[in-house]
């Protein structure tokens, strides 16, 4: 199973990832906050995102982790698929990025058509978004239905603003929103929640 995760990129030489990854892409197509020096490209190495006062998030090597980090290792910790593979897909960097740009990260992640003018050997089995942006858009709503019709599965974090207004990309139809709970199984503080929540997992 190949899990794309739509992010801010990946630590390639990480113990608990480098024998996991499949081919990635960056779509970051901001100079100003790519952090790499240049545009889209086939490198998604994240080069971190933040300054000299701010500090690395690491967000995509994060959750990557989260989904497939190599088990019984005597290292780090264990991911929730032993099996799965990751596709890191840059499309965002300093300060963010731009909706565009994760709608093209998500066309090559499913091998659409997409501007980097190429298509990955493989397209992704599931498509992970721990991401949100600007409201509904039509345009995006019919690219998640094309992939839910063929056999893509997108999912998307909720959101941390403790609210229960839709947030996107999450509260598309035919995106699994997942908001989070805490250790007692009850709704963390800071999720989302509401009735375009479909399932909660543990989360902070």
């Amino acid at each position: 199973v190949i899990v794309a995760v739509v992010d801010n990129g990946i630590v390639p030489n990480h113990l608990d990832l480098a024998n996991k990854l499949v081919g990635g892409y960056d779509f970051v197509s901001s100079i100003d906050t790519s952090q790499d020096g240049d545009g889209i490209d086939s490198d998604p190495t994240d080069p971190g995102d933040g300054s000299d006062v701010t500090p690395n998030s690491w967000h995509g090597t994060h959750v990557a982790g989260t989904i497939a980090a190599e088990s019984n290792n005597n290292y780090g910790v264990a991911g929730v698929s032993w099996g799965a593979r990751i596709m890191p897909i840059r499309v965002l960097g300093r300060g963010g990025g731009s909706s565009y740009d994760v709608m093209q990260g998500i066309r090559y992640a499913a091998g659409l058509s997409n501007d980097s003018g190429t298509l990955p050997p493989k397209a992704a089995d599931i498509i992970n978004l721990s991401l949100g942006g600007q409201g509904f858009s039509q345009a995006s709503q019919e690219l998640f239905t094309q992939l839910h019709d063929d056999g893509i599965i997108v999912i998307a974090a909720a959101g941390n603003e403790s609210t229960s207004s839709p947030i996107y990309p999450a509260a598309y139809n035919d995106v699994i929103s997942v908001s989070a709970v805490d250790l007692a199984g009850t709704l963390a503080p800071y999720s989302n929640y509401g009735e375009s929540i479909d399932v909660a997992a543990p989360g902070g």
